[in-house]
């Protein structure tokens, strides 16, 4: 065995820290290893998330985030499997708005309240967009930070609305009378959304009721959908569906916009999501839309159904500190501004709302904040799954004319009331 002098043994501490080269290169700062985190989300196909993790591992040499993502079709699925089974291999994940009560009931995902300092706390109850936000609290307590956002909003043909000296609608009446004057005249569908018996009712259904003052749950989780502001609401519904085409019972988000696109509405509700197809090259619309919020109903206000994607801890990692960390980074306004101008995602810092070089890249994000502030959240359940569900067929069974909206009302009231208890 090889003898060590003192000085000899000094020499090798100063120069090398005695270990080799690879442990060396691997090393963070003060010769300790990185903590690793991982960060799985459902993967968009642009790579702007990946770019994000690469440059927050440079910035720092303590933490060494692996980016984990999913295909979206299999995201939800193999996330709760994973949340499950408690695997601890998961410390930051992306959540959809409307996950974070069910995965806050099951203990997947931890209270972020402990890990915020005050001036962060300010900033997500003062600087982000307050709908959005509102939805990450669960029972007083942060469950996830809103990371960006989306909400429905009402595309309208700008050209044909000039062109007849109309402005775009501010209640649904006056919708249901453009949508029918112009359909007529132009010979296309006056209005088109997404109808069929599926998540995509409940968020048009949503915004027309709230528009009225109508709710489905109240704050405190009581049921409250079988009243005379949502009856309106419903009655508005049945009645735009003569001004819609004649299969809106099974479109989605996908139908919906190419009956748009391909120049056959005057008015679409739909997601910020549909403004790039709007002026892709080659559409038969570019350049002929506008947005605006979507009408309001009878002495209420107007209401966007939000959605957007979010940030979350697991209850099973790690090393919560060092998540929250890079949560808070991907938070920050610099980051926030790469998915805006890269992934074409509506930010949840209200700052950016105004930047210019947001702006002069994509104008529409003004008209996109307005509709934004009057985003609602969708019923916030533990249970959501089974709400929508009994949502979507009452909803439907309506819409087809199978039972009038009073019945549907009633019945869902009862379903609504047992899957709460």
């Amino acid at each position: 065995m090889k003898k060590w002098t003192a000085t000899a043994l000094l020499a090798c501490l100063v120069v090398s820290g005695c270990g080799n080269a690879g442990e060396q290169d691997a090393s963070g700062a003060g010769g300790k290893k990185p903590v690793e985190i991982t960060f799985t989300i459902f993967d968009d196909g642009l790579g702007v998330d990946k770019k994000l993790v690469d440059e927050y591992n440079q910035s720092q040499n303590e933490v060494k985030v692996t980016y984990k993502p999913v295909p979206n079709s299999e995201y939800k699925d193999r996330l709760t499997t994973w949340l499950a089974a408690s695997d601890d291999s998961l410390d930051v994940i992306g959540l959809d708005i409307v996950w974070i009560s069910e995965f806050a009931k099951a203990g997947w995902i931890q209270p972020l309240d402990p890990l915020m300092d005050d001036a962060f706390k300010t900033k997500v109850t003062t600087g982000l967009l307050k709908g959005p936000s509102e939805a990450m609290n669960v029972n007083g307590a942060w469950y996830a930070l809103p990371w960006n956002s989306t909400a429905g909003m009402l595309y309208y043909r700008k050209d044909i609305l000039e062109k007849e000296g109309l402005k775009p609608p501010q209640t649904w009446d006056e919708l249901y009378d453009q949508a029918k004057q112009l359909g007529q005249k132009y010979n296309m569908n006056g209005y088109v959304g997404q109808f069929k018996q599926h998540e995509a009712i409940v968020t048009n259904a949503l915004e027309i009721m709230e528009s009225y003052n109508g709710h489905f749950l109240d704050g405190s989780g009581k049921v409250v959908v079988n009243s005379p502001e949502n009856l309106k609401a419903m009655q508005m519904m049945l009645k735009l569906k003569d001004v819609m085409p004649a299969g809106v019972n099974t479109y989605v988000e996908k139908e919906s916009q190419e009956a748009f696109l391909n120049g056959n509405a005057v008015f679409l509700r739909s997601w910020n999501s549909a403004w790039p197809l709007v002026e892709k090259e080659g559409s038969a619309v570019k350049g002929k839309v506008d947005v605006s919020p979507l009408p309001k109903g009878d002495n209420g206000k107007p209401a966007s159904t939000l959605g957007g994607w979010n940030l979350g801890i697991t209850k099973t990692t790690k090393h919560p500190k060092e998540s929250f960390e890079f949560m808070k980074w991907l938070m920050d306004a610099k980051q926030q501004k790469v998915k805006v101008i890269e992934g074409g995602r509506l930010p949840t810092d209200v700052t950016l709302y105004q930047d210019q070089e947001i702006i002069s890249r994509n104008p529409s994000v003004i008209p996109f904040y307005q509709v934004l502030i009057n985003g609602v959240s969708r019923p916030k359940s533990a249970n959501y799954g089974k709400v929508s569900e009994t949502i979507q067929q009452e909803l439907s069974l309506a819409f087809n004319n199978k039972k009038t909206p009073e019945q549907a009302l009633a019945d869902m009231q009862k379903k609504l009331e047992e899957i709460q208890k």
